[in-house]
């Protein structure tokens, strides 16, 4: 037990990635209902805060809403509480870092025309949607 909530302590975990963990235990299925029923009751998982903080660090490092919410899906995380950490995510941090990726692109790209369609695809391998991509790149 020392050991799971250890590893759930060092960073936020979602209940997939604390199963995972313990399947290398070699438990039993009641055995790891039991250890995540303690893990909830002390605190040491939460679904909620894992959300909100896997969002908030993601939109820091550059990701786009549609990357967040495919990595929150394959971790088996609910659509209800991807949809509200999504609510979230401040408009101004969220088109900052859309300018960020464009500029930063730009500066790397200086052939390239301005609207180049290289840099929709590179907009959406980030996450962001097609026509925000659109918007921000014919802006």
């Amino acid at each position: 037990m020392t050991k799971i909530e250890r590893f759930c302590a060092y960073q936020e975990r979602c209940e997939n990635d604390v199963r995972k963990k313990l399947t290398s235990f070699h438990l039993s299925e009641s055995q790891e209902d039991a250890v995540i029923k303690s893990l909830r009751e002390n605190n040491f998982l939460d679904e909620e805060r894992f959300v909100e903080v896997f969002v908030r660090g993601k939109v820091r490092v550059g990701w786009g809403v549609q990357k967040i919410v495919a990595a929150l899906r394959t971790k088996r995380i609910p659509a209800e509480l991807i949809d509200h950490a999504c609510a979230q995510i401040p408009a101004d941090d969220y088109q900052g870092k859309l300018r960020d990726a464009i500029a930063k692109w730009r500066r790397s790209h200086p052939d390239e025309p301005a609207n180049s369609p290289k840099l929709v695809r590179h907009l959406l391998s980030k996450g962001f949607g097609m026509e925000e991509a659109l918007e921000a790149v014919s802006s």
